[in-house]
């Protein structure tokens, strides 16, 4: 697995971290994102992107190609969001191109290790509340799961890397 940025990591647990807490708080709370948290987080991240592109020039590409990725997963997101709304909030679609931003910028196995943990233990959660609440279709906040990628990646991130052949 390739060696990620420090400057990387610090937007991570600097800038990302605290407004996705409390995004996930709310969104357990509530079961919503607010918008303009999410545009916050978006706003200080994609900023935050920015500058560690203009200083180390090496980063540039790869920002440039997770900054492609999340808009087109903000894309689909929102299309899904409003044609099926049952199956993604938009608060989660919202909040997707953010996240997809984030967890591509710290590596490709990140972000794939990132999607394949929130396909896990959001299945997880969902099984949990059908059987703690007897009832299928029974919705759950996404958002949390969803805020955690970036983290569940980073942990996955050596398995995905392996079983692609690079380590």
């Amino acid at each position: 697995m390739p060696e990620i940025s420090p400057l990387l990591i610090a937007v991570l647990l600097v800038v990302y971290l605290p407004p996705a807490l409390v995004l996930a708080w709310v969104d357990g709370r509530e079961h919503r994102l607010p918008n303009r948290w999410v545009a916050a987080l978006t706003a200080a991240v994609g900023a935050s992107l920015l500058l560690c592109a203009l200083l180390v020039p090496a980063l540039r590409e790869d920002l440039r190609t997770a900054a492609v990725l999340a808009l087109v997963a903000g894309a689909a997101a929102i299309l899904v969001s409003l044609l099926a709304p049952p199956l993604l909030g938009m608060g989660d679609a919202k909040t997707l191109p953010v996240v997809v931003l984030i967890s591509a910028a710290l590596g490709g196995e990140v972000l794939i290790a990132g999607l394949l943990g929130i396909a896990l233990v959001g299945g997880a959660v969902g099984t949990a509340v059908i059987l703690v609440t007897r009832r299928a279709g029974v919705r759950f906040a996404l958002g949390p799961v969803l805020l955690a990628c970036p983290f569940l990646g980073l942990l996955g991130a050596p398995v995905v890397s392996s079983a692609l052949g690079a380590g």
